[in-house]
C-alpha cells in the first residue's frame, strides 16, 4: 500500500503584509490512493483539532507520494 505525506496549510500575513505558509499539521498515511489519503488525513485532522471542517485552521491540502 502506498505512503502519502499530508500537509495542512495556512497562508497568513506578517507584520508588513508579507504572505507566508505556515504548516498546522502534517501526517503519514498510508492508503490505497492519493483521495483515500486525503479523506484519511482530513478526518485525523478534524479529530485531532475537535472541529468538524478542516478548512477552520487551513486553506490547502497537501499530498506528495512518499518513496517505496
Amino acid at each position: 500500500m502506498p505512503s502519502f505525506k499530508v500537509r495542512f496549510i495556512k497562508t497568513v500575513c506578517d507584520d508588513t503584509g508579507g504572505e507566508h505558509r505556515a504548516c498546522q499539521a502534517a501526517f503519514k498515511v498510508d492508503a490505497a490512493s492519493l483521495s483515500a489519503a486525503a479523506q484519511q488525513a482530513e478526518t485525523h485532522f478534524c479529530r485531532q483539532k475537535s472541529v468538524s471542517d478542516w478548512t477552520t485552521y487551513a486553506d490547502v491540502l497537501e499530498l506528495r507520494t512518499l518513496p517505496a
